[in-house]
């Protein structure tokens, strides 16, 4: 058990490992998306300044040789899309060919920023980007709520300063979707490795109940069978050192002494037994006309013989209340959970048994069961701990016999409890079963 969990803890050490790294790489690899973005819009940028150019050249009324050889190097380059192919290129021509004498009739470039925001949200769609702001500015504004868009610059002129400053709102969609290929498969990794890791922890944790209850279950078992053997011994070893043949009233009590403890082990054996899940599935029951009310007076009268504390049972059972089923596991049902209801109370107890409209009860008014403890009460070697850890006696094993004999007959059990009020056990009865 301590290996599987040094195994189980090295397993979720080293898939936290993993997945930190993982996640390390793809925010990575989202800035380098991010940053190839940026870069496209710095090139749509550009473009939408020559193509503004182009459009302010080709309306103005004085064109020139230059004029004429730029827009032939332009439709050059131009491709069928519309976009600009080398954008560098015809960067450092469009300046060589300003420098040799580019000139409008007010002898400065003067841009038609109305053009160009339209040619840059045009080119950013061209490059499916769809951002819900675009906006390109001289370089020297800079909006108000710039942190709350992506920016860049670009430049005309490789030798001067930025030309303008771009905006666009941020593009985080865009990005990821490019990412989809491996975000995907990395959720979906994450989403098995997390069912996994959640499966072994809680299968780590039942092998953890398990090793516990095994536990009980020996602890109990030793503090069960010492108590009887202890007795016999005692009553042998006294025979066998005062044996007196004519004292027949004390050797009688002495075997008789003997017997007792002998049949309670039997008794004991035979119950553990009993719990095998294979036995429970090929046992038979053998179904007979049952009069509640006789066998509920018969398992009473045993009940307050053996009880060490004073025990008030109440029966309100009609008589001739009959119903069909096994009548020595029912008898065991019964001594049961009356047996737990002296059990588990302080010095003195108060049980009612009540059968009625298909159902039998049997309340207490004992020190009751943990809400929290209430779902478990009825599993193999379950205990309930209040107090001293084995304060009494037992191995967990009477609630799990009576819930596995109740549905064989076809009936269901509930339970409702509340601490230092008692405990109610509703046994429903199943009409069809019984016929």
């Amino acid at each position: 058990m301590k290996r599987l969990r040094i195994i189980t803890v090295l397993s979720l050490v080293a898939t936290l490992i993993a997945v930190a790294v993982a996640t390390y790489n793809l925010v990575g690899l989202y800035h380098s998306e991010k940053a190839h973005t940026i870069d496209v819009v710095r090139e749509c940028g550009v473009n939408a300044d020559i193509l503004e150019m182009i459009s302010r050249m080709e309306s103005s009324d004085k064109a020139s040789q230059s004029f004429i050889r730029l827009n032939t190097f332009v439709e050059f380059a131009q491709q069928k899309d519309g976009r600009i192919a080398n954008a560098d290129t015809v960067n450092t021509s469009l300046g060589s060919l300003l420098r040799l004498g580019l000139e409008f009739r007010d002898n400065k470039l003067s841009t038609d920023y109305a053009v160009l925001d339209s040619m840059f949200k045009e080119e950013l769609h061209r490059h499916n980007l769809f951002p819900s702001v675009a906006l390109i500015l001289p370089y020297d504004s800079i909006v108000g709520d710039a942190h709350s868009y992506w920016t860049t610059t670009c430049r005309i002129h490789s030798n001067k300063k930025p030309t303008y400053r771009l905006y666009v709102s941020p593009m985080c969609g865009e990005v990821l979707s490019h990412m989809w290929g491996i975000i995907l498969p990395f959720i979906v990794v994450i989403g098995i490795f997390a069912f996994l890791s959640s499966y072994l922890i809680g299968t780590v944790k039942k092998l953890r109940t398990i090793e516990e209850m095994k536990d009980d279950l020996t602890h109990n078992l030793t503090h069960e069978l010492k108590t009887p053997v202890a007795v016999a011994y005692a009553a042998a070893d006294s025979m066998l050192r005062y044996y007196d043949q004519s004292d027949e009233s004390r050797n009688k009590r002495f075997i008789k002494i003997i017997m007792q403890r002998l049949s309670y082990l039997s008794g004991m054996i035979e119950h553990i037994l009993s719990m095998s899940m294979e036995r429970f599935k090929s046992m038979k029951l053998n179904r007979e006309t049952v009069d509640i009310k006789d066998l509920v007076n018969e398992v009473t009268t045993y009940i307050k013989l053996k009880a060490d504390k004073p025990v008030k049972i109440d029966i309100d059972i009609s008589d001739n209340l009959f119903i069909t089923a096994d009548s020595l596991h029912l008898g065991n049902i019964l001594s049961n959970l009356m047996d737990n209801a002296i059990k588990y109370s302080g010095d003195k107890v108060n049980i009612t048994v009540k059968a009625y409209d298909q159902h039998i009860v049997i309340a207490d008014d004992g020190i009751g069961i943990d809400k929290k403890n209430l779902p478990y009460i009825f599993d193999k070697f379950y205990r309930v701990v209040s107090g001293e850890r084995y304060e009494v006696g037992g191995y967990g094993l009477g609630l799990f016999y009576v819930k596995q004999v109740v549905e064989l007959h076809g009936w269901t059990i509930d339970v409702t409890s509340k601490p230092g009020e008692g405990t109610k056990f509703i046994i429903k009865i199943n009409e069809d079963e019984e016929r």
